[in-house]
């Protein structure tokens, strides 16, 4: 399968999709860009449980500073830095491909994330990721969580920290977009 970035410098270029990656299509990858729109500017961006790089790889077309992606799979990693080849970015210093579990990742870090994607896998149970996530969180940084209609995890019922402040649902999938509960967008 391969998708193409839909906007920004990388307009229609091509993306690897592994096998084991469930890529989040173009019309709803189009709708989350034009929700999230300007912030996406020279934001430092984490692409978690990243597949083929596809909300990453989006970001940094429309104007992202960095993008860190984190995969535990060697075959995303592999689509990943394949897709980052195919748009001559593979010499870039603000580009890290990780492979690595979220959690690990994320408690390793000192660093902090303007727009954080989350796209596991809907059967996936991830909400230990959502106790973790502050800590990489500024008061401006957005999540942008990915799950099953009704099958995700509640971001609030896990961390007291964190604040739904928009939900989206395109047909079985559903966004939820995240902040820190200190402040409104």
């Amino acid at each position: 399968m391969e998708l193409r970035i839909s906007g920004g410098i990388f307009k229609n270029k091509k993306i690897k999709v592994p096998e084991s990656a469930k890529p989040v299509r173009d019309r709803v990858k189009l709708a989350i860009f034009s929700i999230i729109g300007e912030k996406i500017a020279s934001a430092q961006c984490l692409d978690l449980f990243a597949g083929s790089g596809n909300l990453g790889l989006e970001a940094l077309s429309r104007g992202a500073l960095s993008c860190t992606f984190v995969d535990n799979d060697y075959y995303a990693i592999k689509a990943i830095k394949d897709n980052i080849e195919n748009v001559n970015l593979e010499n870039s210093e603000n580009i890290n491909t990780i492979k690595d579990e979220s959690v690990k990742f994320i408690s390793s870090q000192e660093k902090t994330f303007d727009i954080i994607f989350i796209d596991a896998p809907y059967d996936l149970p991830i909400k230990h990721i959502f106790k973790v996530l502050p800590e990489i969180m500024t008061n401006e940084s957005i999540i942008v969580y990915f799950h099953g209609f009704k099958k995700g995890v509640n971001a609030e019922s896990e961390n007291k920290l964190l604040k739904i402040y928009d939900s989206r649902k395109y047909g079985i999938t559903q966004v939820d977009f995240i902040k820190l509960s200190l402040l409104d967008i």
